[in-house]
């Protein structure tokens, strides 16, 4: 799910193949990762670890995969295993507040996304006048293309999850540069790796959790600082209730 460039896919490759040294029987896991968050991937029955967001994993894989641990980030905006969305405006706008941005232009990442529009919804519900608050809403497909569409002024406002953010900041300051930060959402548990839950009953997740620890206590340091990653911890199902 935070894969979005070269450099990144790179470290989180890295990060795994630190992982497969680590365990007793790599031979039966595909070596090279898959930067696929698509449904067909995630309910593979061949899937071992897979990442994706907690909104559609409360409401659309809830029946076939368990979460196993959380990704700790070290970013502004997470806390723990928590994590938020910044609400970003363009550098230059004169909006102070979310209320100030009555009848402007939203974009989302998609709308099975938690950071980038459940969160959102959550923000400016109690805002709504008769129902409505913004003049448009339009999707981008991308935390990347929503703060872009706000850096060049196609859209008024964005929620940008956190992780992401940081991340774009390092890859494309520039653009980073042009928006700004009106507040933050409130929190809810971070992105979860997942596992079918057939084979959680076949695999022991704090196992897996400590050598994905261990993986990343391994990587050189380069990549630890791509990643923003702190650690690795067990959760269950229902830390994502919340959402």
């Amino acid at each position: 799910m935070y894969a979005f460039t070269d450099r990144l896919r790179l470290a989180w490759q890295a990060l795994f193949d630190s992982f497969y040294n680590l365990i007793e029987s790599p031979s039966a896991l595909q070596s090279r990762l898959n930067f696929d968050a698509s449904e067909s991937t995630l309910r593979d029955p061949d899937l071992f670890i897979g990442h994706t967001c907690g909104y559609p994993l409360m409401f659309d894989f809830a029946d076939a995969l368990s979460p196993v641990c959380v990704p700790v980030f070290e970013v502004a905006g997470a806390e723990h295993k928590s994590y938020s969305s910044l609400f970003i405006v363009a550098a230059e706008s004169e909006h102070e507040s979310l209320a100030d941005c009555f009848q402007s232009i939203a974009v989302i990442n998609g709308r099975r996304s938690n950071s980038g529009m459940n969160a959102f919804r959550h923000a400016i519900a109690p805002l709504a006048r008769g129902g409505i608050f913004f003049s448009d809403v339009v999707e981008s497909g991308s935390h990347k293309q929503s703060l872009f569409d706000v850096a060049d002024g196609r859209a008024d406002i964005a929620a940008i999850d956190c992780v992401s953010f940081a991340m774009i900041a390092d890859a494309w300051p520039d653009r980073v540069a042009r928006v700004r930060c009106l507040g933050y959402s409130a929190t809810t548990c971070g992105l979860p790796f997942v596992s079918p839950k057939p084979l959680l009953n076949r695999i022991d997740k704090q196992e897996i959790v400590a050598t994905l620890n261990q993986a990343l206590a391994n990587l050189p340091d380069r990549y630890q600082a791509d990643l923003h990653l702190g650690g690795f911890e067990t959760v269950e199902l229902e830390a994502y209730q919340g959402i």
